[in-house]
Formats: C-alpha cells, structure tokens, sequence
C-alpha cells in the first residue's frame, strides 16, 4: 500500500463508518465512505469467512489494496474513510471490471468525479 495511506484497523472506526457513511454495492465488495474532517485518507478492508479460507481472503484483500493504489496513482481521496467489504467474487472476478466498479461507487457516492 501507498505511504500516504491509513489503514483502518480499529473495531469502532469500522462502526462509526458503518453506521453514519454512505453504501454502495458492487459485483465483488461493498464500499462504506464517510467524510472526515481530517485531511487525510484511511483505508479499511474486511473479508468474512464467508468469502473462503484464509489463502481466498487473503488473495481478495491484495487484489482490492492493489486496486486502491493504482486509483490513488491518479486520484486523491484525502479527508475520506473508506471500508471495503470484500464479497465472495472478490477473489476470482475480473480486474479490470472491479476496477471500473470501483470507480463507478466512488462516483456515486460523490467521492471522485
């Protein structure tokens, strides 16, 4: 992950998100943003046991963090918390289309353009 980016790892940060941030759903996670007053990007990531073992969730979280970071190559998010909840599809589902989802929830959450 980029140096520029907080991980978001702390169990109340993920509720407050949760419960005061936006909700979009896609075809391979689900993305949870909230506007901070921080000027700041934090970046949270989840995969449940549901998603597979621990090789699948690992595979879905690297592949989502590579997928933030080449945004960030051409984007600034900062003064957001993003959660991004990785669906099973995470894992197997086409880069190039979950890259494209990702930048259509981040549009219709009003967080890029």
């Amino acid at each position: 992950m980029c140096a520029a980016v907080t991980m978001i790892k702390a169990s109340p940060d993920f509720q407050r998100i949760a419960r005061n941030g936006k909700r979009w759903s896609g075809s391979a996670f689900i993305l949870q943003v909230l506007k901070t007053d921080s000027p700041t990007f934090r970046l949270g990531l989840t995969a449940s046991r549901k998603v597979g073992n621990a090789v699948v969730r690992n595979r879905a979280k690297r592949r989502i963090r590579e997928m933030v970071r080449l945004l960030l190559k051409s984007r600034t998010l900062s003064g957001f918390d993003l959660v991004i909840i990785c669906k099973t599809a995470a894992s197997t589902h086409d880069f190039a289309s979950m890259t494209a989802d990702f930048e259509k929830g981040l549009i219709a959450l009003k967080v890029a353009e």
